[in-house]
Formats: C-alpha cells, structure tokens, sequence
C-alpha cells in the first residue's frame, strides 16, 4: 500500500504533543510524556456490523503504549485491522483488551516522568532529592501501583493520616506534590474531575490544618524582627566592625532590603558601581525574576571597600574566610551581638515594610517592588509591568538615611511630600 510507514523508529522520542501518521489508519499520538498508538478508520457506509447511526462515524481505536509496543509491532497490528475492514468485520472485536486501561501509566510512573521533566528547574540539590524520596517512603506504599484516574481522597487521607500530626511540615509536602503528580496525569489523560490530593474544598474537610498542628506543638516560626525604630542602633553596632566581612555582608543585606542568601551568594559580575546598581539573576531570587537593587551612598561604600580586597580564590563579594560562601551563622552572630532575638530576614526586610507603610508615603506596589515580591494579583501583574525603579532609587537613599541617623525627620518628610507615591 502506497503512502504507508512513514516514520521511523529513531523519531518517536522526539516528537513534541500531537498525532504523526505513520499511514495506513495507523497515528502515533504524543501527550506530555505519554506515547501510544491509534488505528483511526470510518465505519464502512455499507459494514454489517455497524449499529444505527454509526456508518460513516470516525473511530479511533487503541493499539497500545510505545515504547511497549514498538513500531513494527504497531504495524503489523494495524495491517491485521485493515484485513478486518476490507472483510467487512470490525477491529475492535479482534482487539479489544480484556481492560480497556491496561496500557494507562500507574501513579509512579507518571510521577518517575514528572521528576525527570523538571528536575532541571529545581535549583537546590536536596529539593530534587526529597521529592522521589518522600514519594517513595509515603505515596507508593499505598497509590504507586494505581491509575491516577482511580485513586480516591479516602486514599490520600489514609497515606497522610500515620505522618499528619507527627511530621506536620513532611506531610504537607507530599500531599502537595501527590496533586502535582495526578494534575499532571489528569492533563495527559483528558481527565476532568476533583484532584483527590486538593487541600482546598477536599482533604481540609477530613485533615486539620497544618499550620494549627504547628503552633499547638511549639514549631511555627516566624521571621523576629526589630521594631523599625531599633535598625539604626542595630546598624551603628555593626559599624564599629568595619572589617568583619559578615558584619559588612549584613549591613549591605539591610541597606538593600535582600535576603541574606542573595547576599552571600552575591558576585561582582552582578555589581555596577558606576551606576550604583546590584542585579540579582533571576536564577538567584525566590520569585525567579531578575531584579535591579538601587544602591545607596552606604552600600557603594561597603562595596567599594570589599573591592579592594577581593579573595584570590573566589568572585564573591562577601566571601567566607576559605573563599567559599560565608556561613548563615556568621551573619546571625554578628546579629545577635547587636541585638539578640531577631533575625537577619526580619531585620532586613520584614523592618524595611513595616518602615516604609508606618513612615513614608511611598505606596505598597513601590514597597513590594523594593523587596522583589511577586504580585500575588495575576491579573494586575499581567498588565503592571513596571518595576517602579526610579522611585526605588530615591526610596533607597532615604532608607541608607534614616539607617545612618541623618536627617532622619527631613528624609520622612521628603517621602511623604516629594514624587513618590
């Protein structure tokens, strides 16, 4: 037959999402990572066999999972219900399987595929570990084996009810990423219903809520931090250590308002003195996008003086004593020496809001802005593309200006009257 095998077997694994004829009735369909074949043919007008109404109706019929049936396989197969069509008996009776899902991935094998595709996105080594870890020692045991289409909530609460109370924080974990995982396969298999796994409207219902469990065992935490008021003290006692690299990396975290990992991992390649700016890769913030920190007077001096005493070993600014990244340790110690208590996200950020809502005019978009958060208004971020990075630039100086306990009122004043808004 003219027209017929027209794929071959090195092609199959690179397909993206869609249906590839390979002729002859016979389509090789791809669905994220799912690959399986269909034999498509019309009901014969005149086959007696056809039920009222079917001649002349499209049918596509299963063939079976790739790789587990393979091309040839496939072929000959399809060749066998070409021969049924043309003797006027229908396919399907031939090949109907004795479970019409036999073929469909099991839990594990989806969440396997999941994991594979985006492991490369998970920057941090010991997320990518954790996630078939904890699948493994939790989800398997109980829904591996099983469709996705086939597990229900009673089976979500019966793997998370022996950890739920104990390891509060582990378990919510896997449950979030049990929905991933059937999510995913609900996309691939057309499936629309409730994920079992949902929080919301669904295992809330039947499971108490984490963050309770946490707080009445002791073990929610939050980020301490100093009254706005108490950061100048704070600041003038890390300047009387003005070699202490940790002392110098902390400072440099509250005049930029940035996480203490964004600082410690900072390098100069990110740095632009001249222009008085730090831009964080987006590879290095929580939000995933590039964000461009004004500097102000304090923090160009900081740099400036770790420039001239760059490590040999190292492209860090703020380098550990061997060259490697200075410890969270460091910067805590020289925290709590100045003010114990709190800690150094509080102080450098959660301080920073609460001073720019309590004393300035500046408007919470500039705010969320300065501290690289992700408008949590998809719609509103869709069309509010703006950074608001001349507006940060002077919000900056006044925060670097009340930090040095000058002019403080004056700098308020300015906030409130002047441009920003």
């Amino acid at each position: 037959m003219a027209g017929i095998n027209k794929l071959s077997a090195t092609q199959l694994r690179g397909f993206p999402d869609g249906s590839y004829a390979d002729g002859g009735n016979l389509y090789f369909r791809v669905r994220g990572n799912s690959r399986s074949w269909v034999f498509r043919f019309k009901v014969p007008l005149k086959a007696s066999w056809s039920k009222p109404g079917q001649a002349g109706k499209p049918v596509e019929m299963g063939l079976g999972a790739f790789p587990a049936r393979s091309l040839a396989d496939a072929r000959g197969v399809a060749e066998i219900a070409r021969s049924d069509l043309a003797n006027d008996r229908d396919p399907r009776e031939r090949f109907k399987p004795e479970d019409p899902e036999a073929d469909m991935p099991t839990f594990k094998v989806y969440a396997a595929e999941y994991i594979e595709a985006n492991k490369g996105g998970w920057r941090n080594p010991k997320h990518r570990q954790q996630w078939p870890n904890t699948l493994a020692e939790y989800a398997y045991p109980t829904i591996g084996e099983k469709r996705p289409g086939d597990i229900k909530v009673g089976d979500v609460q019966k793997l998370l009810l022996p950890v739920w109370a104990t390891k509060t924080e582990t378990a919510s974990r896997v449950r979030q990423r049990i929905e991933t995982i059937i999510d995913y396969a609900f996309v691939i298999e057309g499936i629309d219903r409730r994920n079992p796994a949902r929080w919301k409207g669904n295992l809330d219902k039947l499971l108490p809520n984490p963050r309770k469990i946490a707080k009445a065992n002791g073990r929610l935490k939050s980020h301490a931090a100093p009254p706005w008021q108490e950061v100048p003290a704070i600041m003038a006692k890390l300047r009387a250590k003005p070699e202490v690299v940790s002392a110098l990396a902390l400072r440099f975290s509250i005049l930029t308002a940035a996480r203490s990992t964004e600082v410690r991992a900072g390098v100069w390649d990110e740095v632009d003195l001249e222009k008085a700016v730090w831009t964080i890769p987006g590879d290095r913030t929580k939000n995933e996008e590039s964000h461009a920190v004004p500097l102000c007077g304090e923090a160009v001096d900081i740099l400036t003086f770790m420039a001239d005493r760059k490590h040999p070993d190292t492209d860090r600014i703020f380098p550990g004593a061997e060259g490697g990244l200075l410890s969270d340790v460091a910067i805590n110690k020289q925290l709590h020496a100045a003010m114990p208590g709190v800690t150094a996200h509080g102080t450098a950020r959660s301080s920073f809001r609460d001073w720019v809502a309590e004393a300035t005019n500046y408007s919470d978009k500039v705010a969320e802005a300065a501290l690289n958060h992700k408008n949590p208004n998809e719609t509103e971020a869709a069309y509010l593309r703006t950074k608001f990075f001349d507006r940060r630039v002077e919000l900056m100086k006044v925060w670097g200006e009340f930090l040095n306990g000058k002019d403080n009122v004056v700098g308020i004043e300015l906030a409130k009257t002047g441009t920003a808004s």
